[in-house]
């Protein structure tokens, strides 16, 4: 089952590094959609959402050989 989080940066915040978790362990768009409509009410923006289906990290992926 895929699992949606939801990242976004506080008001007046321009560096993608600070972005906020504000969302995770939700299994529907539905969820995700109505926490950025929130969220934007309070300010925040550049929203990115990430999905996860319970597999394993290979951080090989991440070496520079």
């Amino acid at each position: 089952m895929k699992e949606f989080l939801l990242y976004g940066l506080p008001k007046n915040e321009t560096r993608d590094y600070m972005e906020d978790l504000l969302l995770s362990n939700v299994y529907s768009m539905d969820k995700v959609n109505q926490v950025i409509e929130l969220a934007k009410k309070e300010g925040f923006h550049s929203f990115r959402i990430a999905t996860y289906n319970g597999e394993a990290p290979d951080f090989t992926k991440c070496l520079n050989i």
